[in-house]
């Protein structure tokens, strides 16, 4: 049996339940750990419930609620409320652990490395889920000792390059926000987690070595834990939701069969990520100003979308006029929810405009589609080095730095370079992200990368 411990967002649940699907298609019983549903979000429990349907040999294990909190944490960081969530639901897991005849995996969130230590009180070899890429987990692997040697706060280096080995130079601003102010909790709970995650059996990684096979080299060479043994990693992906199942499609998609083929610009920045009201006045007089068809999904920062109620409400925001002007080649869509990957298979679909989150960018990569970069938050400025110097799949937005506005007139340019169909960059950039496109679709083949990595972490098992 293999047990499943799936960290509380969407992002991070939802390629633990696809490789939940894959155990199961090979054979292996395999329980879901999720926490009581008094402490998840109608979403998390949708996804739950739609995953359990859709796999009746999948077994669902829900924890009982852990002892109230002493005090609240309504004010900390999210990654400190996260790992204190983590913490409450060890002794549920541990309790559950042994109750089962024989356990002979616990793969658990990428960030929850309090479940290792559960697991060898229990005697179960513990594995991660590392729901980002490789590149991320090499800087991840290397950060505690990276941050003792740097001898101050990262925040102060500002742009200036840092180098890790495997991985693209990148500026020190690009790092995770837990890692730049040393003077803080969230930089010590951080490092604390970020030096725990060695310690797991193996760590299960949603790329392919097509994708990452560089920095998969220097992990397995030791050279991003030159002064410890690295825990086996495997590339199990990509592992991606499929397209829609529900009976009646998306009112999106009625609407890209009317257009042409390769017209459109895609801008959505996942299900949770937000702009600024002013970012979004911006970028509205850009994607007018560019003359190009698009499909917005436009969401409201949390402030006003928690005052004004109603979805729709967030097109308000749009500058006067802006949706008569625009009726012919766009399209504003205001809902929850998107069916994202049959936008990007859509052939009427030429870029895509992401803030660099992995589940999106492997959903484009699989796609083929190329990406204009545009990260918000966490480790998504890394990710858009690695697309854009590594993989060679996108490009970034013009102008824009950590905490600045991109403007009207960027926005512009950065829609043009991307949809010019005629121009030389455009069509290396189509033609690499075509090739990676193959790359991916080979990776669970019989032969392919993903499926030996899986069957050799199978075996381990044995």
């Amino acid at each position: 049996m293999v047990v499943l411990v799936p960290g509380q967002s969407i992002s991070h649940l939802t390629p633990v339940m696809e490789f939940a699907e894959v155990c199961l298609r090979r054979g292996l019983a395999v329980t879901v750990v999720v926490p009581d549903p008094t402490l998840t979000v109608p979403a998390f429990r949708s996804a739950i419930c739609r995953y359990a349907s859709r796999l009746p040999s999948l077994a669902v294990h829900s924890l009982p609620p852990p002892p109230a909190q002493p005090h609240s944490l309504g004010a900390v960081h999210p990654f400190i409320r996260m790992q204190a969530a983590f913490r409450s639901q060890a002794p549920g897991l541990r309790d559950f652990l042994r109750s089962l005849p024989a356990v002979h995996a616990l793969v658990a969130d990428m960030l929850d490395v309090d479940a290792l230590d559960v697991a060898a009180e229990v005697g179960v070899p513990a594995h991660l889920f590392y729901c980002t890429g490789a590149n991320n987990l090499a800087v991840f692997l290397q950060l505690p000792s990276f941050c003792s040697r740097s001898g101050g706060d990262l925040k102060d280096l500002g742009d200036a390059p840092v180098s890790f080995p495997g991985v693209r130079t990148m500026p020190a601003s690009h790092l995770v926000d837990a890692v730049l102010d040393s003077g803080t909790e969230l930089y010590a709970v951080g490092l604390d987690v970020l030096g725990r995650m060695s310690a797991a059996r193996g760590i299960l990684v949603n790329s392919f070595e097509a994708l990452e096979g560089s920095v998969m080299a220097a992990i397995r060479e030791g050279r991003c834990l030159p002064e410890h043994a690295n825990p086996s990693v495997y590339c199990v992906g990509p592992l991606i939701a499929d397209g829609e199942t529900e009976e009646e499609r998306h009112p999106c998609l009625p609407w890209l069969d009317a257009q042409p083929e390769r017209s459109v610009v895609f801008i959505c920045f996942g299900s949770r990520c937000t702009v600024s009201l002013e970012q979004i006045s911006e970028m509205a007089k850009g994607l007018e100003k560019s003359g190009h068809r698009f499909l917005w999904v436009l969401r409201a920062p949390p402030a006003f979308a928690a005052a004004a109620g109603e979805p729709d409400a967030a097109l308000s925001l749009l500058p006067e006029g802006f949706l008569a002007r625009t009726a012919d080649r766009g399209l504003v869509v205001t809902a929850s929810w998107v069916p994202q990957v049959d936008v990007l298979r859509h052939s009427s679909t030429g870029a895509f405009v992401t803030h660099c989150g992995w589940n999106s960018t492997l959903e484009a990569v699989v796609t083929g589609m190329p990406m204009v970069c545009w990260p918000l938050e966490a480790e998504q400025w890394m990710n858009k080095v690695y697309i854009v110097e590594e993989m060679k799949v996108g490009i970034q937005v013009r102008g824009y730095k950590p905490g600045e506005l991109v403007t009207a007139d960027n926005v512009d340019a950065t829609v043009r370079s991307i949809m010019d169909m005629e121009s030389e960059g455009r069509r290396t950039l189509m033609e690499r992200a075509l090739a990676v496109k193959e790359s991916a679709a080979a990776a669970w083949k019989e032969d392919g990368s993903s499926c030996a990595a899986f069957t050799e972490f199978v075996k381990q098992m044995e």
